[in-house]
């Protein structure tokens, strides 16, 4: 079924292991599910002897997220309206482009508006919100700072790199900063190597700092996240260098809110490291650095997630399922992640290829459905993960005086309350940042 590169990159991820098995296990029923507790009155503040409340969860408080990046993309209408259907029936949280150089490619040209030009992956902001709000879907903007996608008509300096960059940051505030709640302020800091390029912005040496303190200006209210790329595996402890920059953020009074790991099974992490154990693809390695990570005090992300279907895998839409449903089930599991994003949700629609080939990145076969929507293995196996197996539907039969209390993965719930009066129905929203007491005057 696999070929030996196949076998060779799944040899860890999915050999049996009863420790961690027990770590996902533990991990779901403890971090990601909890105990709501019903008190029920009549309009005057007295306890209901009984009723039947049954409860269904309508939403994630977890976010199950993709970038929202073909948008409007496709060349037919129907494909357009395939991709929204199929996005909205799985994911909660999409992600907004802001990559600037696309974003205004001319000065003072910026394509906020949702007539603004076509631009390849590059929906304007607009039409995107337009999208999530419709369906209920949390916006996140990615990125408000990064080395690449940076215009050409800045003059390449450090005073003006930075005041270009103060000037959108508040731009883009004054317009999003009460639609769009969470935001990648800096993106891959320490893969820039000014040392050995030439071909990136001047910064200066605490850019990054100073990028925070421009997104706590402008953005207080929304949560500030720092997106790593391929340094965030490298544990070493206390001296991890992505643990290493948060720290010195926090100790520097930023507001980091949170920080992201991006996982690409792009060339860089399939190679053999470490004493030939690839240390991405193992869970061992993922749990400990996640442990350090937590001892940050701020919430991890898994923000972009490729996981191949490569041709050369043999039944590479096996591996695919296999390799995803694992790891989702890892990463969810564990109480430092609360966002797991896939990066493209169509095969075809990579970056830096043709639409609809299978060229380039779109080799890869990293989406979750084919180009013409029908999905893939792993599609159906986070669908079922998402929608059935991390899915709360039950009854609880209340009593004056009794416990009174159900226990479910934390959302939002639609709650129908039964008694010899009649019915009613209400949402109720049961999470692990709050003391989940419903109190309810049942009229």
């Amino acid at each position: 079924m696999f070929s030996e590169e196949a076998k060779r990159l799944s040899r860890e991820i999915l050999a049996e292991n009863s420790e961690i098995d027990f770590r996902i296990r533990t991990g779901t029923e403890m971090y990601r599910k909890g105990f709501g507790h019903f008190l029920l009155t009549d309009a005057a503040g007295k306890e209901l002897p009984g009723a039947t409340v049954r409860l269904k969860q309508k939403t994630h408080e977890y976010k199950f997220g993709c970038n929202a990046f073909m948008i409007d993309s496709f060349p037919e209408k129907e494909q357009n309206e395939r991709y929204e259907e199929v996005f909205a029936s799985l994911f909660n949280l999409a992600v907004v482009p802001f990559y600037w150089s696309d974003l205004e490619p001319e000065p003072g040209k910026v394509r906020f508006a949702r007539e603004s030009s076509f631009c390849y992956r590059r929906p304007a902001p607009d039409r995107v919100l337009e999208f999530c709000e419709k369906h209920g879907i949390t916006p996140k903007g990615h990125p408000l700072c990064w080395h690449l996608f940076w215009p050409e008509w800045i003059p390449n300096n450090t005073v003006d790199n930075m005041r270009f960059l103060r000037k959108r940051i508040e731009q883009i505030a004054a317009r999003y900063k009460d639609r769009i709640p969470i935001w990648d302020v800096v993106n891959e800091a320490q893969s820039r190597h000014p040392a050995c390029r030439t071909d990136i912005p001047v910064f200066p040496d605490d850019y990054v700092e100073r990028v925070f303190r421009m997104a706590e200006r402008f953005l207080p209210d929304c949560r500030k996240l720092y997106n790593d790329d391929n340094t965030w595996w490298n544990w070493q402890g206390d001296y991890s260098p992505s643990y290493r920059l948060i720290r010195r953020l926090q100790e520097r009074g930023c507001s980091v809110d949170g920080i992201g790991v991006q996982y690409h099974m792009f060339e860089n992490m399939l190679g053999d490291r470490c004493c030939g154990v690839n240390r991405p693809l193992t869970p061992r390695c993922i749990l400990k650095c996640l442990d350090q990570y937590r001892k940050l005090d701020i919430p991890v992300n898994f923000s972009e997630v490729s996981i191949i279907s490569r041709r050369d895998l043999g039944d590479g839409d096996t591996f695919q399922e296999l390799v995803a449903e694992k790891l989702y089930r890892l990463w969810f599991s564990h109480p430092a992640t609360e966002a797991i994003i896939w990066w493209n949700l169509v095969d075809g629609t990579g970056a830096y290829a043709p639409l609809g080939s299978e060229q380039g990145e779109n080799a890869l076969r990293a989406g979750l459905v084919n180009y013409d929507f029908t999905p893939k293995a792993a599609f159906l196996a986070l669908e079922r993960l998402i929608r059935k197996e991390w899915h709360t539907e039950c009854v609880l039969e209340y009593r004056a005086g009794g416990d009174n209390r159900f226990h479910g993965f934390y959302g939002q719930y639609e709650a129908e309350i039964e008694t010899e009066s009649g019915k009613v129905t209400l949402p109720v929203s049961l999470s692990k940042f709050s003391e989940n007491e419903f109190r309810i005057a049942v009229k």
